[in-house]
């Protein structure tokens, strides 16, 4: 047995080792070798890739690595999950996608598949080493009493006023030196909207465009200039962002959560470059997501005291902030709708139907109604929710539209005009091109017979779906992207070049910069708060957490995210997943450290390690 233990420690570093290693490489031509045997020689070293005394360190490191942390208890406790050959799948097919702009280095051929395969093997023991060691180092934090006199006294009673203050003293050099504020794309959109220069139109939130643009107008007002309603709508935007992350510092305070977790959310808030650079940018998502984490807590809210008793006033504020997230952002709407389906099908209650989905439904449709009625403002296209279809066809009809009928390009003309301008428009890593061709009075029966003309093509070559689904989706899921960014629009309806010359650069190099430190780059990447989130969800599934209804958002908002145009330089997008995770971490390891006391810590520990996304139950 001991024999066999060495074996397989030996065997599990090879192949981890070699995923690590593994790189694609173009696809070898038999017509370049002599013999078969040539061919095939060549075909094996191209696979196992060339000795070096490097590639052997890391081997030795990683043969070190699995026979002193295999008989640590927390992974000798841990039962293999779902989760680690997920994490593979994802990291993998995301390394194709973004080489070759499609899945073909992972089945192009038997020997990238051979690849696949053993890489694939590689980075699922890898990722089951470390779930089971991060569950077990999340599980002590969670019941950890370590905590300095001066961390507990800022986390402490006023913990909202400390970190509110801290995060505006540390924001504050980055606005004030991107005086009168950088600029977003789509929020110039909206400006122009509101003075007037273009027409409304619903494609934006009303609400926040008429938001933003009475501030701007209310400073140009008292000083003369847009720039400072500019300035002062980046400033408020920051206060409400502040306060909202503050306030969910002081609720993990209030319920007893350690002060490690605490700490942990307020670095993350300190530390990560996505928060000052939002901040410090004039865009909708910002007032947004403090709508959301308010919304959030009001969950928590109603998840810890029940639903019975409830003073009206709670449902008022519960039922005025989901307005807000529906209004502030065109598809926060999804998000509250279904999560009140969620909530009132686990309580079986109809007032929570109510109150979490009909209700805020109706008012944010009326008002979203009456904003556009009063503004005059034009319909948005209705093809933003066909970003996936859209880029889907547009793909086949690059690989085999000669292979369909003229009725079926008739067909699909009506919707997208000429098949061979979508083919020519098809751009992998977004689907604004494509979606621009839309036809909006196309009508239900030209879509309806576009999506059957669409399904034919899927089952015809399935392949070319699946390639373009997964490059349309994989940098959800892929910590191996970069995906981070500070938007720099231009307008000369402000000032340009920050508080001083030059210092728009300086930000922008320093904020670019920031992607290549690896810490921080991880602080700020939309992969790893993927994973995060489903390694959460396989620990509230596996311990049956009373609070694991607040994670129906952030799946929602990943479903969300994947109908999106694009992941490439859009984060934001996944905001509402990334601004909640350091809470939700938190208050899921209150309800851990509470069930601590019922059981040995072997057990949770236990109970901890199998949430990785085992199908197995483990009880305490």
């Amino acid at each position: 047995m001991k024999v066999w233990k060495k074996l397989s420690s030996v065997l599990q570093a090879a192949l981890i080792t070699f995923a690590l290693r593994m790189q694609y490489v173009p696809v070898l031509n038999r017509a370049d070798y002599k013999s078969r045997i040539h061919y095939l020689y060549a075909q094996v070293t191209n696979l196992l890739g060339e000795y070096s005394f490097i590639g052997l360190l890391i081997f030795l490191a990683i043969l070190y690595f699995v026979c002193h942390v295999r008989q640590r208890e927390d992974v000798r406790l841990y039962k293999k999950g779902i989760l680690p050959y997920f994490f593979s799948f994802c990291l993998l097919i995301g390394q194709s996608c973004a080489q070759e702009g499609g899945i073909s280095l992972c089945f192009g051929s038997v020997f990238r598949v051979a690849a696949f395969l053993l890489s694939f093997a590689g980075y699922a023991m890898l990722f089951q080493y470390f779930i089971a060691l991060f569950l077990g180092l999340y599980k002590k934090a969670a019941i950890s009493k370590w905590g300095t006199g001066r961390g507990r006294s800022f986390l402490g009673q006023k913990c909202f006023r400390n970190v509110f203050l801290l995060l505006i003293i540390l924001w504050a050099p980055v606005i004030i030196l991107s005086y009168p504020g950088n600029l977003c794309y789509d929020f110039l959109g909206q400006i122009e909207q509101g003075l007037g220069i273009t027409g409304y139109s619903t494609h934006h939130p009303l609400l926040h465009t008429l938001i933003a643009t009475g501030i701007i107008k209310f400073g140009r007002l008292l000083t003369g200039s847009s720039d400072f309603g500019l300035f002062l709508y980046c400033l408020l935007q920051a206060v409400v962002l502040a306060a909202a992350l503050a306030a969910t510092v002081d609720r993990l305070a209030k319920r007893g959560v350690s002060c490690v977790l605490k700490m942990a959310a307020v670095c993350v808030y300190v530390l990560a470059p996505m928060y000052s650079n939002i901040a410090s940018t004039a865009v909708k998502d910002v007032p947004f997501m403090a709508a959301f984490l308010w919304y959030i807590l009001l969950l928590e809210d109603l998840l810890a005291g029940g639903v019975e008793n409830r003073k009206p006033m709670y449902w008022v504020r519960l039922t005025a902030v989901q307005v807000l997230v529906g209004l502030l952002r065109n598809n926060g709407i999804y998000v509250v709708v279904l999560t009140g389906v969620v909530l009132a099908v686990i309580y079986r209650k109809k007032i929570l139907l109510l109150c979490t989905a009909v209700l805020p439904l109706v008012i944010c449709l009326g008002g979203n109604g009456l904003l556009a009625f009063a503004c005059g403002a034009e319909a948005g296209s209705p093809g933003e929710m066909f970003s996936i279809p859209f880029q889907q066809t547009a793909r086949y009809l690059q690989l085999y539209g000669d292979e369909l009928t003229e009725e079926e390009q008739k067909v699909i003309a009506e919707v997208l005009t000429d098949p061979e301008l979508v083919a020519e428009r098809y751009d992998p890593n977004i689907s604004d091109p494509v979606k621009a061709l839309y036809l909006q009075d196309c009508g239900t029966d030209k879509l309806a017979a576009y999506f059957k003309v669409w399904f034919t093509g899927f089952f015809k070559h399935p392949s070319v779906y699946l390639e373009a689904f997964f490059i349309h989706v994989y940098g959800w899921f892929d910590p191996g992207v970069t995906n981070a960014i500070r938007y720099e629009a231009q307008s000369d309806l402000f000032r340009q070049g920050g508080l001083i010359s030059g210092a728009d650069k300086l930000l922008l190099f320093v904020y670019r910069f920031a992607e290549y430190i690896p810490f921080l780059a991880v602080l700020e990447n939309v992969g790893v708060y993927t994973w995060l989130l489903f390694l959460l969800g396989g620990k509230v599934r596996r311990e049956k957490c009373k609070k694991g209804i607040l994670l129906a958002p952030m799946f929602i908002s990943l479903l969300i995210c994947m109908a999106a145009p694009c992941f490439y330089l859009h984060p934001r997008y996944a905001f509402p997943i990334m601004f909640t995770i350091p809470f939700l971490y938190g208050i899921m390891g209150e309800e851990a450290a509470r069930g601590i006391n019922h059981g040995s810590f072997s057990q949770d520990l236990q109970s901890a390690c199998t949430a990785a996304g085992s199908g197995e139950s483990t009880e305490a």
